[in-house]
């Protein structure tokens, strides 16, 4: 199937098909057979305790996270999780935009294509990837237990990095979610007798966290999302399992159960930046609070202007040290090094403040320890006193007060 077009009002045959994109429709459906790679997973469900809005209750999770753990494949794969029902509640998970071709037996859909798997049981799923590329998501599939059992799919292309955009540096994966202090059966058994609208959540979520702007501190159900980072435009580039022109706003909408993907580019100042999502809606009785997050934007953080010698020249060892010079500079700069290279450090006390001994370890190396000395270093003297010749290999290094060693760390 595919989706050329859509608009508002009455569907005029006359007119509206010729607006239709006819040159590049979003694929939607399209049955491939699956390779034969397989991984395999395991899914326990089971209640943990979980506190959100100063409220304390059992909840279904699965492997007792919430939002669940994250499943990473292959495009073509199959993908086996073995589900153990540790809890009260019969389950069954769905793969949600996954197309299944020629094997629906473990979609999903209790007493559909499969019976519920009881407590006390296991079944294992079998999830058969086609053309599916991007990011989709899990979810049980038996009355409102998605609620809190969900988590996200994460499929990868056959090739290593073989995007149809630049390769992003990092992936994180964004769950929208609800939040009820009370029970989730208890608002569905409600809202069925009832014959209205479910009660309205206490709180909307992202990644299982509601945020700092509700008192006390999507897989959503039925709510469209809007979706914002504060200072950044992002880049649409795929939803459902599928990729798409690319799309650039500062603000997405998402419904219920979508999938999208999306380009983020860390090119503000090095801060802390809100992401937030809030309810769409028209009319009726809905949530109106907003769910926060933080992102720690971290692009270029780190210089390559780290000094080879100190910024500052004086008497290191000195009995005083005026108090000007006791306080360092801060700075995020690097030496960025070739593989294999050989490096000369020398770590030069100080009476700064107080002297004190201090081990001094350079995570994952050894080093030759080729010479020390007293008071400040001299490259042209001390350096002619280094043994080259059978220095010891050490992995940490005393060092002393108002002592300048020198060290070959290869």
């Amino acid at each position: 199937m595919n989706i050329l077009d859509c608009g508002y009002a009455n569907f005029g045959k006359n007119n509206d098909p010729e607006i239709c994109s006819h040159v590049e429709p979003a694929l939607m459906v399209e049955l491939i057979v699956s390779k034969n790679n397989c991984t395999q997973t395991r899914f326990e469900l089971r209640d943990a305790p979980y506190t959100r809005l100063c409220t304390n209750k059992t909840i279904l999770t699965i492997n007792g996270q919430f939002p669940g753990p994250t499943i990473y494949a292959t495009k073509g794969e199959t993908v086996i999780v073995d589900v153990y029902n540790r809890a009260h509640d019969n389950i069954t998970i769905h793969w949600h935009g996954v197309k299944m071709p020629r094997y629906p037996w473990s979609d999903g859909p209790e007493y559909v294509t499969q019976c519920p798997i009881r407590p006390g049981k296991k079944f294992s799923q079998k999830i058969v990837l086609s053309d599916e590329e991007g990011t989709l998501w899990w979810h049980a599939h038996s009355e409102w237990s998605r609620a809190t059992v969900h988590g996200a799919l994460i499929i990868h292309p056959e090739k290593k990095n073989d995007y149809p955009f630049p390769n992003p540096h990092a992936e994180v994966p964004i769950m929208l979610g609800e939040w009820w202090n009370s029970d989730v059966e208890e608002v569905m058994n409600e809202f069925m007798e009832s014959e209205g609208d479910p009660s309205v959540s206490d709180a909307f979520l992202i990644n299982g966290q509601p945020g700092d702007l509700y008192r006390c501190s999507r897989s959503v159900m039925n709510n469209i999302m809007f979706f914002s980072i504060a200072n950044h435009t992002i880049t649409v580039v795929g939803s459902d399992g599928s990729y798409t022109k690319h799309l650039k706003s500062d603000i997405i909408a998402i419904s219920p159960g979508q999938t999208i993907d999306f380009l983020l580019e860390a090119n503000q100042k090095p801060d802390h930046y809100y992401m937030a999502s809030r309810v769409y809606a028209s009319a009726g009785n809905y949530d109106n609070t907003t769910t926060t997050a933080i992102i720690e934007s971290i692009r270029g953080v780190c210089g390559n202007d780290f000094p080879s010698d100190p910024p500052l020249t004086f008497n290191y060892t000195a009995d005083f040290i005026p108090r000007d010079l006791w306080r360092p500079e801060n700075g995020t700069d690097v030496v960025v090094l070739d593989y294999n290279s050989t490096v000369e450090l020398v770590f030069q006390g100080t009476n700064a403040v107080a002297g004190v001994d201090h081990p001094m370890h350079l995570h994952g190396y050894s080093f030759y320890v080729v010479g020390w000395g007293y008071g400040n270093f001299d490259k042209d003297k001390d350096t002619l006193n280094y043994n080259l010749v059978d220095p010891p290999l050490m992995g940490l290094l005393q060092f002393q007060e108002m002592v300048g060693q020198q060290s070959d760390s290869r």
